[in-house]
C-alpha cells in the first residue's frame, strides 16, 4: 500500500494553511485518540486516515466524512460506525473526540473525504455463532460498546459506577437519545451489580433465585480469606516452637523469644504472641480436663 502525504520539508507555513482550509470545510470528522503505534488501522484493513498525528502517547486519527447526518437513518448508521470503531480498537484504549483536529506542522494529511460505507472493514457482531432466532438480541452495538467499557472498569477497579457509564455513553454516542443511553447504562450496571461485579465467562443460569444463600458475598469471602490466613500462620508458629530447634527460640528465662520468631517467619510480633498464647491456653485447658 502506498501513502500519499504532503511534503513537509518545504514551505511549512503554506502547507499548514492549505491543510486548515481543507480540514475545516463542511465535513463531519470521526476523530479518535488511540494508545498504539499508528499502524493498527492498516491491520484492520481501513483506508488511509484523512488526519494522522503521532503524540507522546499514542496517536490521533481522523476520517473526514461526506454526508448529511440529520435524518434518523443516517444518524443510526453513523452511530453504528462509531460503535464499531470502539469495539475494533478496544484493546488500544480508543477515545472518541468531539472536536475537529487542529493540523500541526508534522501532521499527516491525506486529501480524501470518505463515505461511511468505505469504513465497513471495522469489526461488527458475529452471526456465525448465534442462532437465527436470537440474533436480533445482539444487534445493538451501542449497548455492547458500553458493556465492554464496563468490563474494562471492573478489571481495573473491581466495579463500575453508573456515572462512569453514562459519561462514556454521552461522549461517544451523543446522537443517541439521552433517555435511551440512561436506560442502557442502568441495565448494564444492574446486571453486574446483581452478580457481585463478576464478569461471566460461561452461560449464566437464568434461575438466579436457586443460587441465593449458596454464594459468598464479598464481605464473607474476605472473612474466609482472613480465617484461612490465620490458620496458616498458627500452623507455621506451632511447627516452629514444637520442632527440633524450638530451644533456639527461647530466652534464658524459658519464655519464648517473640522478636526472633517474628523475624524467622516474617510475621508481626502481635501475630506471633497471639498464636502462642492460644496454643498455651489450649495446653492448659487439656491439663485441667
Amino acid at each position: 500500500m502506498s501513502f500519499v502525504y504532503d511534503n513537509y520539508s518545504i514551505k511549512h507555513e503554506k502547507n499548514l494553511k492549505n491543510k486548515k482550509n481543507f480540514l475545516f470545510n463542511d465535513y463531519y470528522f470521526l476523530y479518535f485518540h488511540l494508545d498504539g503505534k499508528g499502524v493498527e488501522w492498516m491491520d484492520i484493513g481501513l483506508p488511509i486516515p484523512t488526519y494522522l498525528h503521532h503524540a507522546n502517547r499514542g496517536y490521533f486519527m481522523g476520517y473526514a466524512i461526506d454526508g448529511f447526518f440529520h435524518t434518523s437513518k443516517n444518524i443510526n448508521f453513523l452511530n453504528d460506525i462509531i460503535a464499531r470503531f470502539l469495539i475494533t480498537f478496544k484493546e488500544y484504549n480508543i477515545k472518541k473526540l468531539d472536536y475537529k483536529p487542529e493540523p500541526k506542522k508534522y501532521s499527516h494529511i491525506f486529501n480524501k473525504v470518505y463515505k461511511l460505507k468505505e469504513l465497513q472493514a471495522l469489526k461488527s457482531r458475529s452471526n456465525k455463532i448465534l442462532k437465527a432466532e436470537r440474533a436480533d438480541k445482539f444487534y445493538d452495538v451501542t449497548f455492547w460498546a458500553i458493556k465492554f467499557y464496563c468490563e474494562d472498569l471492573i478489571k481495573e477497579q473491581g466495579m463500575a459506577t453508573y456515572e462512569q457509564l453514562i459519561e462514556f455513553a454521552r461522549v461517544n454516542f451523543y446522537y443517541k437519545n439521552d433517555s435511551t443511553l440512561r436506560c442502557k447504562c442502568r441495565s448494564i450496571w444492574r446486571w453486574y451489580d446483581a452478580r457481585d461485579w463478576k464478569i461471566q465467562t460461561k452461560k449464566y443460569d437464568n434461575n438466579f433465585e436457586k443460587y441465593k444463600g449458596t454464594r459468598m458475598t464479598r464481605t464473607e469471602n474476605l472473612k474466609n480469606i482472613k480465617k484461612q490466613e490465620e490458620i496458616k500462620n498458627y500452623k507455621k508458629i506451632i511447627n516452629l516452637i514444637t520442632g527440633l530447634f524450638a530451644d533456639e527460640y527461647k530466652k534464658k528465662s524459658g519464655a519464648w523469644h517473640i522478636s526472633k520468631i517474628s523475624n524467622e517467619l516474617g510475621l508481626s510480633r502481635f501475630t506471633v504472641r497471639k498464636h502462642i498464647n492460644i496454643y498455651l491456653n489450649s495446653l492448659n485447658s487439656q491439663k485441667n480436663e
